[in-house]
């Protein structure tokens, strides 16, 4: 009856019983989804805490599952000062997926990691890239940084391409895109 008149023809009468059974097959699927999306959480969690950070973010990279990867950057984002070059290195193509997304909530925690990325590495980033100069002699973790960065400032250049298409977008999250680009650009100045 709050159908219009056109509609309320393709649906046939329903009875009380067949319309709960629709809705709680409906709620047995979202609820399965959610309860494999807590197994893959406490398992990257407990991976966190008996390994480290870094093989809990690989190994929930591996699930290929947008939603574990919100929730874990949900988590790391609130903690700035566990973050390196190896979760960026890990991280950034996975924020550039979620930058994507179709869901607004999935675009803004991946905005809200970038952020946090390039406010915390963008000197590092930069003067790696940009002022490789030789050394004398064998420095390997100065090698292993700047190969780092340079995999971070190729992911950002990515990154930085899409949201120059994106930053025409209205409300907060064209905003928030907008921000991002400006703080892409400082990778570039000198």
């Amino acid at each position: 009856e709050f159908l219009p008149q056109r509609l309320q023809q393709t649906f046939p009468e329903m009875s009380e019983a067949e319309v709960l059974s629709s809705i709680m097959r409906g709620h047995e699927y979202i609820v399965n989804i959610l309860k494999m999306r807590e197994r893959q959480l406490q398992i990257v969690y407990s991976m966190w805490h008996n390994k480290d950070l870094k093989t809990a973010v690989d190994h929930a990279l591996t699930l290929r599952d947008q939603s574990v990867i919100v929730d874990l950057l949900g988590v790391i984002t609130l903690r700035p000062g566990i973050w390196n070059l190896d979760l960026c290195v890990s991280l950034l193509p996975a924020i550039a997926e979620l930058l994507q997304s179709k869901f607004e909530m999935y675009m803004t925690v991946g905005a809200d990691a970038l952020k946090l990325i390039l406010h915390t590495f963008t000197p590092v980033i930069k003067s790696n890239v940009l002022n490789a100069a030789p050394t004398v002699g064998v420095d390997i973790s100065r090698e292993e940084r700047y190969k780092k960065c340079i995999k971070c400032y190729n992911s950002l250049v990515t990154i930085r391409t899409f949201l120059l298409k994106r930053q025409t977008m209205q409300g907060k999250l064209g905003h928030t895109f907008r921000e991002l680009h400006i703080l892409l650009q400082a990778l570039d100045s000198h």
